[in-house]
């Protein structure tokens, strides 16, 4: 059974009170009681419980990362580059994944409200500013990653989603592509925009957009598209595919490349976010680059920006701007 603070004071010598006082207010003690109860800790392989002594205190040295769907590529690097700054500070951080799901997301919310993290950094799906701005009046912090409304206690970083669409659009355009089928979902405001700068790219040209939803952003949902493109007849196929996400984009490639359909000489494919996966597929995919990673660390900062000064208003921030990356998959070898 582990050693508790009774049994660390009765081998020391002093009372409970001193230990805590050790654990919490060293300062206080003199150096006598310091050593003895450092050599009864020493000898019992006493570890505090520090959930208990925080949730005591009614504050945690803890934050917490809520994400929008954890198993994508790109939530490794934006996680990671959170994880790193808030570690640099001296922080815990606490993950949760919402799955795209928004009852999820707000479940997520009240449970690290209720284990009392000091900060949250979010990936949402919905409007979580009204949330989390009642969680400001309680003393907790928040960084949405993605626009929100203005607020005056709710941080955000932007990544500039419209400008890398109208990037895509422009480069499809560009190389004569005059049927373009854009794969997004609807819920996702950043998906949203990515469709909103590929509507601008086309807007005075010949080219016309089809939209098909699929709904989980997922390599699954790009298989499932490419088979209802792949079912139409070779004259009205699209001769362009715009995904809103690189998972999407290599779902189709690997379908269209097991039905025979060339790429880039059929259909040219651009994907978002340009994870690791897209560089090393069969047909490197052209990708709108998002840095993740940091995206991430710019988050972390913000927030632990907020922490130091929690009278002052939230930090703002550059939004990271969009490059395209073009590989074989619209230009061919």
């Amino acid at each position: 059974m582990p050693a508790s603070v009774k049994d660390v004071a009765a081998l020391a010598g002093v009372s409970s009170s001193t230990v805590s006082n050790y654990l919490n207010h060293p300062h206080v003690l003199g150096a006598a009681s310091r050593e003895r109860v450092e050599a009864a800790i020493e000898q019992l392989g006493f570890v505090p419980n520090e959930s208990a002594r925080q949730l005591r205190a009614g504050s945690s040295k803890a934050l917490a990362l809520i994400l929008l769907d954890a198993w994508l590529p790109y939530f490794n690097e934006l996680s990671r580059g959170v994880e790193d700054v808030t570690r640099e500070g001296g922080w815990s951080l606490f993950f949760s994944n919402s799955n795209r799901d928004g009852a999820q997301e707000r479940r997520n919310i009240d449970m690290f409200e209720a284990h009392r993290v000091q900060g949250i950094v979010i990936y949402p799906l919905g409007d979580v500013v009204p949330r989390l701005e009642r969680l400001a009046e309680r003393g907790i912090r928040s960084v949405v990653v993605g626009p929100i409304r203005e607020s005056a206690t709710v941080a955000s970083v932007l990544f500039d989603d419209r400008g890398g669409g109208r990037l895509a659009g422009e480069h499809l355009v560009s190389l004569g592509r005059r049927r373009i089928v854009f794969l997004g979902s609807p819920a996702v405001s950043q998906s949203n925009d990515r469709l909103a700068g590929l509507q601008d790219a086309v807007a005075n040209g010949p080219a016309t957009i089809t939209v098909m939803d699929v709904p989980h952003l997922a390599t699954e949902d790009g298989l499932r598209a490419a088979e209802q493109i792949i079912a139409l007849p070779a004259e009205e196929r699209p001769d362009a595919v715009f995904a809103a996400n690189d998972m999407v984009a290599l779902g189709v490639l690997t379908q269209l490349l097991r039905h025979g359909i060339r790429v880039p000489e059929e259909i040219a494919l651009v994907g978002f976010d340009d994870v690791d996966q897209a560089h090393q597929s069969v047909v490197p995919l052209t990708s709108v680059r998002q840095p993740g990673y940091e995206i991430g660390r710019a988050a972390g900062a913000a927030l632990l920006q907020q922490l130091a000064d929690p009278t002052a208003a939230p930090p703002e921030t550059t939004p990271f701007p969009a490059e395209l990356v073009v590989r074989e998959s619209t230009i061919g070898r």
